[in-house]
């Protein structure tokens, strides 16, 4: 991965991300792209932050009764003569009774989260009578919209001029999971604005009318001087509530789209201002109680006990289930919890963009560090750490201050420093490792460690005659620092053409050159780099002269198999063995005694192009073994007139000049 990472960005990753602070920038960026594209994933995050919540209960100015899916209690309640019919299986009278009931005992706001949508012909208007009389009554219509449009279906006729407020029950985006209410749905096209069940039930009980609205789009909703934070951009998808022409009774009673008389489930058309709920608690938390035995109290203190000043929500737990961030909880439970919400003034909201992306950048520098500091398993801890502290930060805020952190935004930005830390030191320990090590090592066919591995290689031994001499001459400071500058410039030449330095033993260079370059074969890369050094020693000589020395090099080049690998067990080094490697350093040698500055083997000569001056030497035994081999000086045109003329055999330098 590091070596990837180096050849797409050509080693800058690691100098870019060298400090924190630059990571944690470029982390928050990679970010900012992702949020749009895993917003979904977040809101889960939300969800199960809730759950590590602990259940704080519902508001105690908030009731909730249950009608039961015993229709048989309320039997006794039923007209004479009447029977039962679709949508009045429990006899509005039980409704009606309830409504006065619960008035009679001072209750605030009465929400009877049920839509009257079919006539019950003998109960209707003694129902309407008992809303009327109770003044504060709001029911639940369903909210249809036609292409273009949106409405409520209301209550039937006696009843919906009776409440004092018909409101949405919509409380969340059909078919996703519940976070949310939609405070305000808007038309479109008219304008015209539907206020949610929950909405006009605070309303109620706080005393104002539906009409005590400041909205700010997307922003805040103020009534009863208090102010509500929205959460804006969120759709209405709408739902198809029938399946092969058969209706879903498990459907979820939401938006609908009528055309004609099918219903049909088209792209979204509305906007909505939602309000974040804050859950009391999973189901369960809120124990209702049954509509049967608040009609069976027949001590007016009792009742007055119960629900004096409170909202009441009246409603079926047994149907219309939703799955919440919480858990599946019916709706009465949800309009409940919304309500409890707007009552309690717990609001969540999420946290300010700029105090985010600061926390974001820190989470993200913060794992900068720690990767930088920690390493192997220590660096997997370390970001693990701040994981759990992202899902403590993120749970305390949420519980104390009521404050939405993007966990799951918080949590990626820790992942991502990650991978980019340790990529980049990886990308680091690479180049410094390429510093010491030859390249070859990290070649496909390189050895791996403990193996060796034979090649056919040109090598290129140079030295610095006289060293010693001019060791004695200058400090050890000056002389290392006129090494550094020298190996550095012979290194840029060799690197050109195809090599690698394997080694620098004192004021000598073991180079060794295996791949074809250009087109050209490893031994005239060998010879061109060696020719390119001796070519700039008048550069290299200005600082040598400058201390009073004098720079002279001899170049020796072989070619033949040897093996490369690395050596050593606690202190690994590379290296190149073979016989190759010891005829170059042995005809760099002899760059001494036979005047020419570059000396090169037979086996060099064989794989030059026949165009390639040389000057034959005759056959020479290098010191060390038994057979001699022929060797060749390759110098420059216009040293030519100042070659020595012994040991050089003049018709096999016309020869090869020839050639």
């Amino acid at each position: 991965m590091a070596a990837l990472w180096q050849s797409i960005t050509g080693g800058w990753l690691w100098r870019v991300l060298a400090r924190p602070a630059a990571t944690g920038v470029l982390v928050v960026a990679m970010v900012m792209l992702l949020a749009s594209t895993l917003s979904f994933i977040e809101m889960r995050a939300l969800d199960r932050l809730f759950r590590l919540i602990p259940s704080q209960g519902l508001d105690p100015r908030i009731e909730v009764i249950d009608i039961g899916d015993d229709h048989g209690a309320y039997e006794h309640l039923r007209s004479p003569g009447d029977s039962p019919s679709e949508g009045c299986e429990i006899p509005r009278r039980a409704y009606a009774e309830a409504a006065r009931r619960l008035s009679q005992w001072g209750a605030k706001v009465i929400v009877f989260d049920l839509m009257f949508r079919r006539s019950c012909q003998y109960e209707d208007e003694e129902l309407a009578e008992a809303f009327r009389q109770a003044g504060n009554v709001v029911v639940a219509a369903s909210t249809k919209t036609k292409p273009g449009a949106v409405g409520f279906e209301a209550p039937v006729k006696p009843l919906g001029g009776a409440v004092w407020a018909v409101g949405s029950p919509v409380a969340h985006q059909p078919n996703e999971t519940v976070r949310s209410v939609p405070l305000v749905v808007r038309d479109r096209d008219s304008g015209e604005e539907y206020l949610a069940l929950a909405l006009l039930a605070f309303q109620r009980f706080m005393g104002v009318q539906p009409s005590d609205i400041e909205l700010r789009e997307g922003r805040w909703l103020v009534t009863a001087e208090r102010k509500v934070p929205l959460l804006s951009g969120e759709q209405i998808h709408l739902l198809s509530r029938r399946g092969k022409g058969e209706r879903e009774e498990s459907a979820v009673a939401a938006v609908e789209v009528v055309r004609g008389s099918e219903v049909e489930e088209v792209p979204a058309l509305m906007t909505w201002n939602t309000l974040l709920i804050n859950w009391a608690g999973p189901h369960g938390t809120i124990q209702p109680r049954l509509l049967s035995e608040v009609l069976d109290i027949s001590d007016d203190a009792e009742g007055r006990e119960l629900y004096e000043g409170k909202a009441v929500i009246v409603g079926k737990m047994d149907w219309d289930v939703h799955w919440t961030a919480v858990g599946a909880m019916p709706g009465p439970e949800v309009q409940a919890n919304a309500l409890h919400t707007l009552i309690s003034g717990k609001f969540i909201q999420p946290m300010a963009p700029w105090s985010y992306l600061a926390l974001l950048l820190a989470f993200a520098a913060a794992t900068a560090v720690g990767v930088r500091r920690f390493k192997g398993w220590r660096s997997i801890g370390a970001v693990i750490v701040l994981m759990v502290l992202a899902v403590v930060v993120a749970r305390q805020l949420l519980v104390q201050r009521g404050v939405w952190m993007y966990l799951f935004y918080c949590e990626l930005g820790v992942l991502l420093a990650w991978g980019m830390t340790t990529v980049a030191e990886s990308d680091k320990v690479t180049a410094l490792l390429a510093r010491f090590v030859p390249s070859f090592i990290g070649e496909p066919a390189a050895p791996r460690l403990g193996e060796v591995r034979t090649m056919d290689a040109s090598i290129l031994f140079s030295d610095i005659r006289g060293f010693t001499g001019t060791a004695e001459q200058l400090s050890a400071e000056d002389m290392l620092t006129m090494l550094s500058t020298y190996h550095s410039a012979v290194e840029d030449i060799i690197t050109v053409h195809g090599g690698t330095i394997v080694k620098t033993p004192g004021d000598a260079i073991l180079a060794v050159f295996w791949q074809e370059l250009r087109g050209v074969n490893h031994a005239a890369c060998a010879l061109q780099a060696g020719q390119e050094i001796l070519a700039d020693v008048p550069t290299f000589a200005r600082a040598w002269e400058a201390a009073g020395v004098q720079l002279d090099i001899g170049v020796g080049i072989n070619a033949g198999p040897v093996a490369i690998g690395l050596v050593g067990t606690r202190h690994l080094e590379p290296t190149v063995i073979g016989d190759p490697v010891n005829v170059a350093q042995r005809l760099e040698s002899l760059t001494k005694t036979l005047g020419y500055p570059l000396i090169f083997s037979e086996s060099v000569h064989a794989r030059l192009r026949e165009d390639v001056e040389a000057v034959c030497l005759n056959e020479v035994t290098l010191k060390g073994r038994q057979m001699p081999i022929t060797v060749y000086g390759m110098v420059r045109p216009e040293d030519f007139s100042q070659l020595p003329e012994q040991g050089v055999d003049h018709a096999d330098r016309e020869r090869t000049n020839e050639s």
